[in-house]
């Protein structure tokens, strides 16, 4: 696939070099040409021009891009008249990084559905690693209200059947998966220990200690996890 990634400060180069590392065909642009220069050699391309330009945002293959980020972080002007030459320009998807909650109203309003709010989702991950301490491994936001979570399994589930656990009726929270680890060996011959997601879950499925669970639910009934 192919991206422009739209400011390359720090979530920008993350992005460009990250989507590089899988394989994807990445074009970073900053005014800045040491930012520029700084990904050369990790992404396929980079070039320096002024993003509120018009005539020189559309010397960049706009229609070839599967998607494009605006990564900027500070400066609010800047981003929101790339993103609305980009929108005039017919560029296609658009992913924006919010910057402030009046700007993501200015580029929502403007067009954009797919926003980026780096600055909340890791407040939202600091608050559920603090929550649920140890157990705690990995969130993803679904919805505004909503997410998914892998935890380690609480000492207090370990030996239970998911029919007695029945965490939407207990917890109010859905279990989606149970990862389940299992050793084998590598290629030299080295033991090591893997995760499967066990397909499909049954109600007699009994809990073990180093099971992973994936929840789907709101952060507020985390709690009720912790407490066990």
């Amino acid at each position: 696939m192919k991206f422009l990634v739209i400011g390359l400060g720090n979530l920008g180069r993350a992005i460009a070099e990250n989507l590089t590392r899988i394989g994807d065909e990445v074009i970073g642009v900053d005014l800045n040409l040491h930012k520029v220069e700084a990904v050369k050699q990790t992404i396929s391309g980079s070039v320096s021009l002024d993003t509120t330009d018009r005539d020189a945002l559309n010397t960049l293959p706009l229609s070839e891009m599967d998607a494009i980020f605006v990564t900027y972080g500070k400066n609010f002007g800047t981003s929101v008249q790339t993103v609305a030459l980009l929108k005039s320009l017919d560029a296609g998807k658009l992913i924006v990084r919010s910057i402030s909650p009046i700007h993501e109203t200015v580029i929502r309003s403007i067009g954009v559905a797919e926003i980026i709010r780096p600055e909340q989702d890791y407040a939202a991950t600091y608050a559920s690693q603090s929550l649920l301490g140890d157990l705690f491994q990995r969130w993803y936001q679904v919805t505004e209200t909503h997410h998914l979570y892998t935890i380690k399994t609480p000492g207090a589930l370990v030996g239970q059947s998911l029919k007695t656990i029945d965490f939407q009726t207990n917890f109010g929270i859905r279990l989606v998966g149970v990862e389940r680890a299992r050793e084998t060996r590598n290629l030299i011959g080295l033991k090591q220990t893997e995760y499967y997601v066990i397909d499909p879950l049954t109600d007699d499925l009994i809990l073990e200690a180093d099971d992973k669970l994936i929840l789907f639910g709101k952060m507020e009934v985390l709690h009720k996890i912790k407490e066990l």
